[in-house]
């Protein structure tokens, strides 16, 4: 009978010991890939963080169009729209965030469309935006923040709200050549 127990005890106990190390062994790859894992999530934190810097610079864009194109200066060559503030009245300013896209009449800041649903992708010449019916491409074309607008897709039927060719940083407007409504008060 002794033997009958031993037989049964000892491979029980070395069964014992060898799922202990198994664990241990597993307990230990965990430990080890844990670090890994952190460091992936932070990385894309940051990465998520990066892109929305990068929407900074098209934070706020106001339509501009070419009057000089002659001209090298691009302060002088591209202007504020006149026909589009000052007659129309119709030109629609585009603000991006990493939540929304909006199209705001530049005279009625409460004439707005919006476009929640978005990819965004920018790199050093432009951004791309893509909803589910349209592309928004923005291009850079010269040295300062003044970026040519294409849409693909679907036309958008806006009302007050015309999408101008070229945008520019809101912030600089003042150092563009303003032309005066007059008597239109725009």
């Amino acid at each position: 009978m002794k033997f009958t127990i031993k037989t049964i005890f000892l491979p029980c106990i070395a069964l014992l010991f060898s799922c202990q190390q198994k664990n241990e062994a597993q307990k230990t790859a965990i430990a080890v890939s844990t670090p890994a894992s952190i460091d992936t999530l932070q990385k894309k934190e940051a990465m998520k963080s990066t892109s929305s810097d990068d929407l900074a610079l098209f934070n706020q864009l106001y339509p501009i169009d070419i009057l000089q194109p002659e001209s090298k200066n691009s302060f002088k060559k591209y202007g504020i729209e006149f026909s589009g503030i000052c007659y129309a009245c119709d030109l629609a300013e585009i603000k991006i965030n990493k939540k929304q896209l909006l199209l705001v009449n530049v005279c009625d800041s409460n004439e707005i469309y919006q476009i929640k649903e978005f990819t965004a992708i920018s790199n050093d010449t432009g951004l791309i935006i893509k909803t589910q019916h349209n592309e928004f491409i923005f291009k850079r074309v010269e040295k300062e923040p003044i970026f040519e607008l294409q849409i693909k897709g679907n036309s958008l039927l806006l009302k007050n709200k015309r999408i101008a060719k070229y945008y520019t940083q809101k912030s600089l407007i003042d150092q563009f050549e303003v032309h005066d409504c007059g008597d239109f008060q725009g």
